[in-house]
């Protein structure tokens, strides 16, 4: 069996470039993320400010979370063998240097609430 991970991508687009960004986002980048092999699922989440001031507020506005199967480091390699070749299309709305991504595998079982 192939290991589970799942990638987190936090990120921000570039000042006033929030629309364009989210529009390449969810329509051209998920899903060409997706045809990648070995990626299964994306969802994309906009953070939720907190109404306590002091509250610290993260400095990312976006994030993505992709559920995968195989190594991560492969992975990795075959997503950026895709932006290089052009098969994962790239937006300059993305601030990519101010993003930051991870990969994470499970600790325990899925656990579930009444």
């Amino acid at each position: 069996m192939a290991d589970r991970v799942i990638q987190l991508v936090f990120s921000n687009p570039f000042e006033g470039k929030d629309d364009e960004f989210n529009e390449w986002y969810d329509n051209i980048h998920l899903p060409e993320v997706l045809a990648m092999p070995g990626v299964i699922s994306a969802e994309r989440f906009d953070l939720r400010p907190l109404a306590r001031t002091d509250a610290n507020t993260p400095e990312f506005r976006y994030l993505a979370i992709y559920k995968m199967e195989g190594d991560p480091d492969v992975l990795l390699a075959k997503i950026s063998e895709g932006v290089r070749s052009g098969a994962i299309v790239m937006s300059d709305t993305f601030d990519a240097r101010g993003s930051r991504l991870s990969f994470w595998t499970p600790r325990s079982k899925r656990a579930v609430g009444e």
